[in-house]
């Protein structure tokens, strides 16, 4: 990481020269911007847990996201951008208060046809149409996010790195471009081990790297929205305790592509995503080093009006298209089939009766548990195939 290190400190002088410059020509431009919002849930399910105990009788009330973020507009080319977070989701998050992100943006070009810049600091990674703005339920299109591509078990590692970034906007006749690209370090922890290893082990992750880059296009004023994502990273796994390896290597590759159509009542989106996973050097105790992971969905949003809106949506993800019914990884291990498919029924509703409050609520009907979290869920031998689920959701925003 000693080049990322050197590349964010060397960008941060630029920052702080144009800062000094602007305040010595007495640039009076600075100005603080401030919101946040309140997200409760509620789930319950006939089998299987999902934010929480979910399956018992009462439901789940274990899911809240609690936000507050500032922008201060230091001159008129840089600003400075933070989120302080709280986020309970069963077992998954407990709730802790995290830097969601916060980085500086030097604007280095802005005029009527262009916009590009730097960003340095923790940054929101720009994957597919909704990462960025994930966790606020004014942005995303149902209460749950489609589980194949934005997996709430793995969600630390695709929310957002520590590095720099570049972005470019610029208009293109009738369309809009925008280009984005970053270099930095993933947040990984428990859950990225649980996803990539298959447990929490005694060791831990270092030397973490991820390089990303998204190209959106969108026509005739988002008429027509089309997204290409490519991901690489790559992270060492130090060994210790009673772990059987003492070092290891995860890559990840991933490729999306993101497609929307929008007219004033209606919306259809898809997203597809291949992404390999290989494991290297763990001493054979992987029986499936390497997989790719396949997944997409599509939906249909209606808006019936200002305040009302209705979706329905069809979710799909395979943990390895070389085994997609789950049947060798069951041969190899013992654990169920199910554990390596999901696939996903919905359909929601939500209302909005004021601008600043939205409620939402949704029924899910699911063959397979590839996304379930094995927090929620620590007895994988009694997970069942078939389940259903239903979501409320109440969100808050000032």
């Amino acid at each position: 990481m000693w080049m990322l290190n050197r590349v964010c400190f060397a960008i941060s002088l630029v920052i702080f020269a144009v800062i000094a410059r602007a305040e010595t020509d007495g640039d009076q431009s600075s100005a603080w911007q401030w919101g946040g919002y309140l997200t409760q849930g509620w789930s319950i399910s006939d089998r299987n847990n999902f934010f929480g105990r979910s399956s018992n009788s009462n439901g789940s009330f274990s899911f809240r996201e609690l936000g507050f973020n500032a922008n201060y507009q230091w001159t008129n080319q840089v600003s400075v951008s933070g989120q302080a977070l709280s986020r309970w989701a069963g077992e998954v998050d407990d709730a802790d208060t995290n830097i969601d992100y916060l980085f500086a943006d030097w604007a280095a070009i802005q005029d009527s046809r262009m916009q590009a810049g730097i960003r340095v600091g923790r940054i929101k990674n720009t994957i597919g149409f909704y990462n960025e703005t994930r966790d606020v339920a004014f942005t995303r299109p149902s209460a749950l996010l489609p589980q194949s591509i934005y997996q709430d078990r793995i969600r630390e590692l695709l929310l957002s790195s520590d590095g720099v970034g570049a972005y470019l906007h610029s208009e293109l006749g009738p369309g809009d471009l925008q280009f984005n690209v970053q270099f930095g370090r993933p947040q990984v922890g428990r859950d990225s081990e649980l996803a990539l290893l298959g447990r929490d082990w005694d060791g831990q992750f270092i030397n973490e790297e991820m390089f990303l880059s998204r190209i959106l296009y969108e026509h005739n004023g988002g008429q027509f929205r089309f997204g290409f994502t490519w991901v690489d990273a790559s992270s060492d796994f130090d060994g210790r305790g009673s772990d059987p390896f003492s070092t290891g290597l995860v890559d990840l590759n991933l490729i999306g592509i993101s497609v929307q159509l929008n007219n004033e009542n209606i919306s259809l989106t898809a997203e597809l995503v291949q992404e390999t996973v290989e494991r290297k050097d763990f001493g054979g105790i992987f029986t499936q080093p390497k997989n790719v992971v396949e997944a997409f969905y599509v939906q249909a949003d209606l808006r019936l009006n200002y305040k009302w809106t209705l979706f329905a949506r069809y979710d799909e993800v395979i943990a390895d298209k070389n085994d997609k019914d789950g049947s060798r990884f069951n041969s190899l291990t013992g654990l169920p089939a199910h554990q390596r498919f999901a696939k996903d029924w919905t359909i929601g509703v939500g209302y909005k009766p004021t601008p600043n409050l939205l409620l939402r609520g949704e029924v899910h009907h699911v063959d397979g548990t590839a996304w379930l979290s094995s927090l929620d869920n620590p007895n994988p031998v009694s997970l069942k195939q078939d389940w259903n689920l239903f979501l409320f959701q109440a969100s808050y925003r000032f």
